[in-house]
């Protein structure tokens, strides 16, 4: 045994606990401690290996949730009433400002101008917009404007099949710190000091694996659901 290196013993308590246990060599200028320098302290840290697996579970489900609802929001497209809050009339004023616009049943918007002198150019400002979007007269109402929303084409639905999915990798594994796969490495990287050849930490990495295969298929299920919603 070399005086000069740190040499660690590791044991494990029925608990669960990780104990790691270091001698490390004293280093001090003073005579003494010079004189001890032969000898070594023994230094005992103790870690919660359960920790690890509570915190993906936690991480892991709070990702499903924001998932589950990015879909949501991706999924209604056009549909979405508040698609046209920021459309600017001719003076360069947000539609949002002038009017409130909510969803009329499925397939239509209803505009509600608040000063019917400024209906006309709510009209002009969604008509100048381009988004396949045309307001009409709700009849003995000035300050009423419904819009019937395109049906859905082919190349509609490809585009928001291809939006949904790119959510779904998103959550999947990319940078964004709330990535399942981001999550995992960053408990794996949490993890690095402990000894990879005891059987409880294998054990920690094994069902850490484990988990993060489940919510991946979590994730795909939250996807097929959101495309046959929108299919059917």
């Amino acid at each position: 045994m070399l005086p000069t290196q740190s040499i660690a013993r590791i044991c494990y308590t029925r608990r669960g606990f990780y104990s790691s246990a270091q001698l490390l060599k004293k280093h001090s200028g003073n005579k003494k401690n010079q004189k001890d320098a032969g000898k070594e302290e023994e230094e005992t840290a103790i870690v919660d290996l359960g920790q690890y697996s509570r915190t993906a579970q936690q991480e892991f489900a709070k990702t499903l949730e924001l998932h589950k609802k990015k879909l949501n929001e991706t999924k209604k497209g056009v549909s979405d009433p508040s698609m046209l809050d920021d459309l600017k009339m001719q003076d360069g004023v947000p539609l949002k400002n002038v009017a409130s616009t909510s969803l009329k049943g499925k397939n239509s918007f209803l505009v509600t101008v608040y000063d019917p002198k400024d209906t006309k150019q709510v009209i002009s400002a969604i008509l100048a917009a381009n988004l396949n979007l045309t307001p009409v007269r709700v009849p003995n109402n000035e300050q009423q404007l419904k819009i019937a929303l395109p049906p859905p084409t082919t190349e509609s639905r490809q585009r928001l099949c291809k939006s949904l999915k790119a959510v779904f990798e998103e959550y999947k594994n990319s940078s964004s710190k709330h990535s399942l796969g981001y999550i995992r490495g960053e408990i794996l990287k949490d993890m690095k000091s402990l000894s990879k050849k005891d059987d409880n930490v294998r054990k920690v990495m094994q069902d850490l694996e484990k988990l993060h295969k489940e919510y991946v298929t979590k994730l795909q299920e939250q996807l097929k659901q959101a495309e046959k919603s929108f299919m059917s």
